[in-house]
């Protein structure tokens, strides 16, 4: 029976049922073929030889007769061959011993000769009986012989079915495990194509593979990636419509189909398949829950059936190779969104920012009496518009810096710095706003200081996001600022301390992150979780490392490790940066 173009595989590679029974009928055909002639044969042979044993018992008992020889003596002689008879002639049937009896006793009628006596014919006749029983026992044994081999045998032929199937199945795991193991090492579609074409080309042993990816809004399948077949990468990004593989509706309903060549109507695949000189395609599909991916096609030269071992393969590769390209896909969904996230953020900030910087402005030209002058009640409420304006543009700059850092726009401009030019303009710009009446703001530069190449502009936001942090949750008490460096100058120390409420221990690992706050904050403190998450990459992008010690009750240490010799100049966790924090410590 002909195989259906696209007719459905499992995975064990049963093309269909008439295959696997004409397969089955075409295997015992030589060995009954055997048998039977072994049977014939046999048959002949046995019954030449009881032919010729009769004959020779016919002629000695004849000769015996016309001899005129002892008639006791005779039947002594024969008796002795009837018991060993069954010793040597196996095949002698249970009746063989009484015909030889009557063949011996007919050539000695009619030779003439005398008969034996009673006594001896009694004993012929217990002779002939004992050979009869020791054939029967002996052919009873031999059947029981021959039943103990049958069932050795069919032991022995289950056994090796069985050790045949699990050497298979350890070549099948072994196989699937090296085309497999590499598939998630990469979070690209196109990457993860290429690596699922030349795994499923190399571990089923065929002349070329294949990826197609699907795309459900053009309804088409389009080549990601081709293995074997002497390279083939211009045919990449080429297109399938669905409606030109036809014959691969089977891989598409039942997960896995075999097509020979004919049936391919899609002039692509077809070109594939002239050029890669192949007969036939096994192909798998690609498929996450309900949503279908692609399909992978490795190209076969031989007509027939696929075998089981390679079906197997497939469909273990395109297990898992499913489960890549949909993490492929999800990263790059999310890489997209994120993209779009960040360009609306920017648009967004970039359009605020232009009327905030206008009100601003406005604001203070009219505190500064430019258009008259004001009462001391408008003037207060000038004031307060003036401070929630800058805190907004604080946060719309927050909000610009993060974008940045996120598409990794952020630049370092490394120059020679003075920090105590830095601290000193820093501190000189802190708006009035951030002070409190019971909070004292000191800060100190240890004159061993020295001057550090990096970068002056993120390090006044570094530590200007610290003090506002520090400000802001201290209601009495003082924030010192102090900075230090170590023995040998590798590293300076910038340190903000502050004795307000403090925080929890579970909170020091989250108030680094994006929009992370600590849990027992005041929601009049207002922010929204970015300052300590900038301080963080900017520091990291200076080389540098912070760190925080606090405790409910005992305010917030933050301390920032920065090189002097600028970014990535000593690697993290060195000696030096380690005896470092113990000095600061």
């Amino acid at each position: 029976m002909a195989q259906r173009p696209g007719q459905p595989v499992d995975a064990r590679g049963r093309n269909s049922r008439s295959a696997l029974s004409l397969a089955a009928i075409n295997e015992p055909i030589a060995d009954k073929a055997i048998r039977t002639a072994s049977a014939l044969i046999g048959g002949w042979v046995t019954g030449i030889a009881a032919a010729a044993i009769g004959l020779g018992t016919f002629a000695v008992a004849y000769a015996a007769g016309r001899a005129d020889l002892p008639a006791d003596a005779s039947v002594v002689t024969l008796g002795a061959g009837l018991l060993v008879l069954p010793l040597f002639a196996a095949a002698s049937p249970v009746w063989a011993s009484a015909t030889l009896v009557a063949v011996a006793a007919a050539g000695w009628w009619l030779a003439g000769g005398s008969y034996p006596d009673g006594l001896s014919l009694f004993g012929l006749t217990l002779t002939t009986v004992t050979a009869t029983a020791a054939t029967v026992l002996r052919r009873t044994r031999e059947r029981s012989a021959k039943g103990e081999i049958d069932h050795l045998t069919e032991i022995a032929d289950r056994l090796a079915a069985a050790n045949a199937a699990q050497a298979e199945a350890s070549e099948v795991a072994e196989a699937l495990f090296a085309a497999t193991r590499d598939l998630s090492m990469s979070l690209e579609a196109g990457e993860v194509a290429g690596r699922v074409a030349r795994n499923a080309w190399t571990a089923t042993q065929s002349i070329a593979a294949t990826v197609l990816l699907w795309d459900g809004e053009r309804e088409l399948f389009r080549i990601a990636a081709v293995a074997g077949g002497g390279g083939n990468t211009e045919l990449q990004q080429l297109e399938i419509p669905l409606r030109n593989v036809t014959a691969l509706q089977g891989v598409l309903d039942e997960g896995m189909a075999d097509v020979p060549r004919s049936a391919l109507r899609d002039p692509v695949l077809d070109a594939l398949l002239r050029r890669w000189k192949a007969s036939a395609i096994l192909a798998a599909r690609l498929q996450r829950g309900d949503r279908l991916l692609g399909v992978v096609l490795i190209a076969r030269r031989a007509a027939g059936p696929a075998p089981a071992k390679a079906c197997r393969i497939l469909s273990g590769i395109a297990l898992q190779a499913a489960a890549a390209l949909e993490s492929a896909n999800l990263v790059n969904d999310l890489r997209t969104a994120s993209n779009l996230r960040e360009e609306f953020t920017a648009t967004m900030s970039h359009e605020l920012r232009t009327p905030l910087n206008v009100i601003i402005g406005y604001t203070e030209m009219q505190r500064d009496g430019m258009f008259g002058e004001l009462s001391e009640e408008h003037l207060d409420t000038l004031k307060r518009v003036h401070e929630q304006a800058l805190q907004l543009l604080d946060l719309i700059q927050a909000t610009l810096d993060v974008g940045r850092l996120e598409r990794g726009l952020m630049t370092v401009d490394a120059r020679e710095v003075c920090v105590q030019d830095v601290m000193t303009q820093l501190f000189a710009a802190i708006p009035p706003a951030w002070r409190k009446p019971h909070v004292a703001l000191h800060w100190r530069v240890d004159p061993a200081v020295p001057s550090i190449r990096s970068d002056a502009a993120k390090l006044q936001v570094i530590v200007r996001n610290l003090v506002h942090n520090a400000l802001k949750f201290t209601d009495s008490g003082q924030v010192n600022v102090t900075v230090t460096t170590d023995a040998n100058h590798e590293r300076v120390h910038f340190v903000v301390q502050d004795s307000g409420r403090g925080m929890a221990a579970q909170d020091l690992n989250i108030i680094f992150d994006m929009f992370r706050q600590s849990s027992d904050r005041d929601p009049a403190a207002g922010g929204v979780g970015l300052g300590l998450y900038i301080v963080k990459r900017l520091v990291s992008l200076l080389g540098g490392e912070v760190d925080v010690r606090s405790a409910p009750g005992r305010g917030a240490t933050f301390r920032v490790h920065l090189p002097t010799a600028g970014p990535h100049s000593m690697p993290r966790n060195s000696p030096g940066l380690r005896a470092a924090r113990a000095a600061v410590s």
